[in-house]
């Protein structure tokens, strides 16, 4: 049923949305207002009972969350786990005459690393230098679709899916000559690496309370790998981590946030920093 004249032109469901982060044990969502600044009107964490890093638990708790946020009339905007993400690197995607090869080549470049499983994916190439490699990433379809019906069924718009890697890169990372960006999250270390504006690696590894160490040994292969030189910086993003830079040993490295408006982090906290990522997208 559709809603009514009247609630789909009130005021407050006009200027507000909705922010989600699906994790494997949660899904984070913010409801903010739009004027002159973004004002936080309600924020919530939902807890998966049946947490087992599998996305089904997750998309089927959904419909409490997008309840609990009062969703209805929103638009919305939703952040994705990297556990829940592949990724590849697409060599000179720009040697492509058409947007089917372009797709071909991604898909090839995936193939390469999980074989037949690629059919059952939805693939998105990002932007390449001219004559550079472009970075994909990679959903499952039937996640995309449960999230559509989802949405659809609490009355809420879909506007935007976005990877975390690609979100917290996009509003973190510097990205001129060569250099690395790690994102941890609980359980998760993702590394994107570029020499001379051309993306030449995306690594991800289960990862404990240790990922600093294990961020070390892969920030070393990467630099022997590519010829990277030592000095070589390395931006580590580590949002829900309340503090890590006393955790980050080695030169080079330095920790990096988002830019949000003071006035919304401080707001928000830690655990809701994923979320707010994606606002502005």
């Amino acid at each position: 049923m559709s809603p009514s004249w009247l609630e789909q032109w009130r005021p407050r469901r006009l200027l507000s949305s909705i922010t989600l982060a699906l994790y494997p044990d949660r899904i984070v969502w913010l409801r903010t207002r739009r004027g002159l600044n973004i004002q936080v009107e309600d924020k919530g964490i939902l807890e998966i009972a049946t947490a087992n890093g599998a996305w089904q638990p997750v998309l089927e708790s959904l419909p409490q969350a997008l309840s609990q946020a009062g969703a209805g009339g929103l638009s919305a905007r939703v952040l994705i786990s990297n556990h829940f993400m592949r990724y590849a690197i697409v060599p000179n995607p720009d040697g492509a005459t058409s947007r089917a090869e372009r797709q071909s080549l991604c898909r090839y470049a995936f193939e390469r690393v999980h074989g037949a499983a690629v059919a059952d994916w939805e693939l998105q190439l990002s932007l390449a230098a001219v004559g550079g490699s472009a970075l994909a990433s990679a959903l499952d379809r039937e996640l995309t679709q449960m999230l559509r019906l989802h949405l659809k069924s609490a009355g809420a718009s879909l506007v935007s899916v976005q990877p975390y890697l690609m979100a917290a890169y996009n509003q973190s990372a510097s990205p001129a000559g060569d250099g690395i960006f790690a994102l941890a999250e609980p359980q998760r270390l993702c590394l994107l690496a570029w020499q001379s504006g051309s993306w030449v690696a995306v690594q991800q590894q289960r990862a404990g309370a240790d990922w600093p160490v294990l961020l070390q040994s892969h920030v070393s292969r990467l630099r022997m790998q590519f010829e990277l030189p030592a000095d070589t910086p390395v931006q580590v993003c580590a949002l829900e981590s309340a503090s890590t830079a006393s955790l980050l040993a080695g030169s080079h490295h330095t920790l990096v946030k988002p830019g949000l408006p003071a006035r919304l982090q401080s707001a928000i906290g830690n655990d809701y920093f994923g979320a707010a990522l994606v606002l502005s997208v």
